[in-house]
């Protein structure tokens, strides 16, 4: 089996010179922080097997370390070195054959399949789950599962469409003949039929030409004709559009007259309503101007009145005003009385509100001095009971000291005995390890003893099983008329072939049972060595778990009597000391008891509750009340001075003139003359409103009046503009109107028979357009068969034709045979394409054992063509639809997606013999615990497949946890940790103790 021995980096990224990787058959994990230089180890061997590092696209001098001229990497297999250099101007040189490392792959095809099966690298954006599906359908289309379908699909797509190219080509030519045989036909036929309708004698066309000019001449249309046409030699167009013109215009002008004739039958009933309004008209112009005389006097009435009426309301406006005058006079002298009154109030309110606070402030003090001297007694009891009540806890905390030195002595003796049981349990690890690696040593050869038996076994049941398919398919496909072999090409038919075939079998099938045989007795030694690997595996992990648990006891134990020995209680990091201290401290404790005590019992005896709580409380109603006091005390001043304020600002205004009683008087004899205006008011406002009522309807019938005399007007201009309409002059009359109608019909008769000519006209026009069309035609049916008589021109179209539909029947026999092939084709691919999925169940089931959401075990893929192109596309159920992962998976959810995805792949689809899982940090997004998930699953892939795995990563605990378990079930592995040095990073192997080594 193919393995990875070593890889040498010299110069990639920040590696120095010659830093060389020896890597385990097993599993190798690389550690070192973040930017040291793991991603670089992995492009290196990406490099070194393609030339390219996907990541760089075409310039690769980036991979080169600063100050550097080249780099270089090299990778062993087995004797089988493959390198690659790269110099600062990108160019490549790769060194060693790889066929038998990857055979029958295209070396572009590389980076996409070590992606798929192989390779877990850090751009997430390339990822299988992540990319977009056209890319990765792009990949999965490179397995070599389907690689060779695809290939000849594309193949077959540019054959169809230069087949479909033709096929419409050859229908252009054709269809281009048809429409030629269909134009020789067509000229031949209107050729014949102008001939046979141009036959007799015909007028030249300058004679027809003078007298369709005579006929525009009488008619009065030769003006409107287009000019210069009839001018001789006159040409057939020119007399076809003159003559088409002149027919237009009289069949206008015919239309025109009959119009006007037809409409005049109707000239009796405009006459006699023209009559009947103009004598209307007369009447309702006297009766507009009657009413336009009574409404206007009617209006003049209405001023008058009212002019009267706001003469009045004035007057009443002006006796307003000294009434207000009067009130604000008699209002002064109200509130000059008032003002005194209240003043006298005010100040008997302040001289009791001022007794009232005196006897507040007196009672105040008194128990404000009795209720501080209780406070002060409280306080001071308070404070005693508080220091003995720390004297008591301290007093408490020295007695859990004493317990705490007592369980210390205890931890010691304790320590003393579980650290000569670990020295016991590691003398029976050491004679238990030794067990276990001469029963993995034994077990390495009985696997390798079972790897060649059943690599014999499956290559001589394959070889015959090969024959016997291809044998099959040869008979399968040979034509029933055919007797020679496709192979050697002599002709003894199927029959003998099959004979011949079968002795061959026969020598074969013993060394297939002796294979078997070889097969069953390496299975059995092999599982006998595997069970005793696993006994000693049982009994060093029951050791380990022993000495595990000794250990932890022996650390808890010490944790415990560090813990003892920082109690602040005891102050001491011995036991002798310690139990001095707690003793010294009780003692001291003791005696400031006694202290307090003796301190207490001479103090005063402390009141009860409910007496403090009584003189509390009163003296809290006393402070209220002197509160209360004050406030109603600078009340009451507040309003006496306000009501000061009040009485010296109304006397501070100039005293009225006159006393109240004739003030009062003089608002009587005012208030008596509003009274009588406002009747009077009263009375005109009800004239004013009869005469508005009055002008209203005298408006409406004016307003009517005047409508009729212009609804009349308007209708007898109406009546002029029909008859003028007519084409008759003045106002409507009988005499105009029989006069007008006789010349209609005269012209009318004139211009039908000129039309009547016309047509005549047109016979022979018609004829001499025949006579021309016929010229036409033949001369072109001569231009086209040039040589040719026209019976031989139209057989050699009918040949072209025929042979143009002979051509496009092959076409479309071998158009329709590549979609028959390209249909079967797209049904092999997407046989190919269910293949491909058949990795969806390994996949689901790896997920369910790493990632955490159980909705990720349902992860399905869809691998499918689309536009001729192959897509791919991971989705995830969720609210009952398919979702793309991205839309819902976190970093470390889609670092599990790729990388059970690439471990299902790199089972299902073994295209190279070197089976290996180069993963770069995959648990970088993960804690402890799912890291162990990862961790299971990459072991069983090393135990049950046989897979080689490089893993990096930055977390040494991770590391260390995933060497633990490879060594428990004895499987070769290996720690490098890179260094940063002054010369670059250098890889230095740690020395895990009980490495197995192989």
């Amino acid at each position: 089996m193919t393995k990875l021995k070593s890889v040498t980096l010299s110069n990639i990224r920040r590696f120095g010179s010659e830093a060389t990787i020896e890597l385990s058959p097993g599993a190798t994990i690389l550690i070192a922080p973040n930017g040291t230089g793991k991603t670089a180890v992995f492009e290196a061997i990406e490099l070194a097997l393609t030339g390219k590092i996907n990541r760089l696209g075409d310039d690769l001098s980036p991979i080169i370390r600063d100050s550097q001229t080249h780099a270089q990497v090299s990778l062993n297999f087995d004797g089988i070195i493959a390198s690659s250099r790269v110099n600062l101007a990108g160019e490549v040189v790769q060194g060693g054959d790889l066929s038998a490392i990857f055979p029958d792959t295209a070396p572009g095809d590389l980076p996409y399949l070590l992606r798929l099966t192989h390779l877990l690298d850090q751009r997430e954006r390339d990822w299988l789950v992540q990319t977009d599906p056209k890319a990765a359908g792009a990949q999965l289309a490179r397995l070599p599962i389907g690689r060779d379908g695809a290939q000849a699909s594309t193949v077959l797509a540019g054959i169809r469409r230069s087949l479909t190219e033709q096929v419409n080509q050859a229908k252009v030519l054709l269809a281009a003949i048809e429409v030629e045989q269909r134009d020789w036909q067509s000229l031949a036929q209107e050729r014949d039929i102008a001939a046979a309708q141009s036959q007799g004698a015909l007028r030249t066309r300058d004679t027809i030409a003078r007298t369709i000019s005579d006929i525009a001449n009488q008619t009065q249309s030769l003006a409107l004709l287009p000019p210069g046409l009839l001018t001789e030699p006159v040409r057939q167009d020119s007399l076809e559009t003159v003559h088409l013109a002149l027919a237009e215009m009289l069949q206008v002008k015919v239309a025109r007259l009959r119009e006007q004739i037809s409409a005049l039958t109707e000239v009796d009933d405009l006459i006699g309503k023209f009559l009947s309004d103009q004598s209307q008209v007369q009447i309702l112009s006297q009766a507009n101007t009657s009413a336009k005389v009574a409404l206007d006097d009617k209006m003049q009435e209405r001023a008058d009145t009212s002019i009267a009426h706001d003469l009045t309301h004035n007057d009443i406006v002006l006796a307003e005003q000294e009434r207000a005058a009067v009130d604000q006079q008699l209002e002064q002298h109200v509130s000059e009385a008032n003002s005194k009154q209240e003043i006298l109030q005010r100040t008997a309110a302040l001289q009791e509100a001022s007794g009232t606070l005196n006897d507040c402030e007196r009672a105040c003090a008194r128990l404000r001095d009795l209720h501080q001297n209780n406070e002060q007694l409280r306080n001071q009891h308070e404070l005693l009971d508080k220091q003995l009540q720390s004297l008591a806890q301290t007093e408490s905390d020295l007695q859990r000291g004493l317990q705490i030195v007592e369980l210390w002595a205890q931890a010691l003796k304790r320590a003393e005995v579980v650290a000569t049981e670990i020295g016991l349990a590691q003398e029976r690890l050491e004679v238990m390890g030794k067990q276990l690696v001469d029963a993995v040593s034994s077990r390495s050869i009985c696997e390798t003893e079972e790897t060649q038996a059943r690599s014999n076994h499956q290559t001589l049941s394959s070889a015959a099983d090969t024959i016997r398919q291809a044998v099959a398919s040869i008979a399968a496909h040979l034509p029933p008329d055919r007797g020679d072999c496709p192979l050697c090409g002599e002709p003894h038919g199927a029959q003998k072939l099959h004979e011949r075939v079968n002795n061959a079998l026969q020598a074969i099938d013993p060394s297939i049972v002796e294979a078997e045989l070889r097969l069953k007795s390496a299975t059995d030694q092999l599982r006998a060595s595997q069970d005793a690997v696993a006994a000693g595996q049982t009994a060093m992990q029951a050791g380990q778990e022993e000495l595990f648990e000794l250990e932890a006891d022996q650390t808890n134990l010490v944790s415990q009597i560090c813990e003892y020995q920082s109690e602040s209680i005891l102050a001491s990091d011995t036991l002798p000391l310690a139990k001095e201290s707690v003793r010294l401290q009780l003692e001291a404790n003791n005696t400031g008891k006694h202290q307090l005590s003796e301190k207490k019992k001479s103090l005063a005896v402390l009141p009860t509750r409910e007496d403090f709580d009584r003189t509390k409380n009163a003296y809290e109603l006393a402070t209220r009340s002197l509160e209360s006091a004050r406030q109603a005390q600078s009340d009451a001043s507040t309003r006496l001075d306000q009501a000061t304020a009040s009485h010296a600002a109304i006397i501070a205004d100039a005293p009225p003139l006159r006393s109240q009683d004739e003030l009062s008087a003089d608002k009587n004899r005012i208030v008596q003359r509003i009274s009588d205006l406002q009747a009077k008011t009263i009375i005109e406002q009800s004239l004013l409103d009869r005469q508005q009522a009055q002008l209203g309807e005298l408006t409406f019938l004016a307003s009517g009046a005047a409508t009729q005399f212009t609804e009349a007007v308007t209708r007898l201009a109406a009546l002029r503009g029909t008859w003028r309409q007519l084409s008759l002059t003045g106002d409507p009359g009988a005499e105009v109107a029989r006069s007008h109608e006789a010349k209609l019909n005269a012209d009318l008769v004139e211009l039908e028979r000129h039309s009547e000519s016309l047509e005549t006209i047109k016979i022979e026009i018609s004829a001499w357009a025949n006579l021309e069309q016929t010229r036409v035609a033949q001369g072109l049916l001569d231009h086209r068969r040039g040589g040719l008589s026209e019976e031989e021109f139209s057989s050699q179209l009918q040949k072209r034709i025929d042979e143009k539909r002979a051509s496009l029947g092959r076409l479309t026999k071998m158009s329709t045979a590549m979609d028959a092939f390209n249909q079967y084709l797209k049904q092999e691919i997407e046989n190919v394409q269910k293949h491909v999925v058949a990795v969806v169940p390994r996949w689901q089931a790896l997920l369910k054992r790493i990632v955490r959401d159980q909705r990720f075990s349902a992860t399905k893929m869809d691998f499918y063509s689309a536009w001729k192109k192959d897509r791919a596309e991971v989705s995830v159920p969720l609210h009952g639809n398919d979702v793309p992962v991205p839309a819902i998976a976190s970093e470390a959810q889609l670092t599990d997606l790729q990388l059970t995805f690439l471990l299902s792949m790199a089972v299902n689809h073994r295209w190279s013999p070197w089976k290996a899982l180069l993963l770069d940090d995959p648990t970088q997004h993960h804690d402890l615990v799912h890291a162990s998930s990862v961790f299971d699953v990459l072991r069983d892939y090393i135990v049950d497949h046989g897979f080689q795995v490089v893993i990096a990563t930055h977390d040494a605990l991770q590391a260390r946890y995933f060497m633990r378990k490879l060594q428990n079930d004895g499987i070769d592995a290996r720690i490098w940790s890179l260094v940063p040095t002054i010369e670059g990073v250098k890889a230095e192997e740690s020395q895990w103790p009980g490495r197995v080594s192989q």
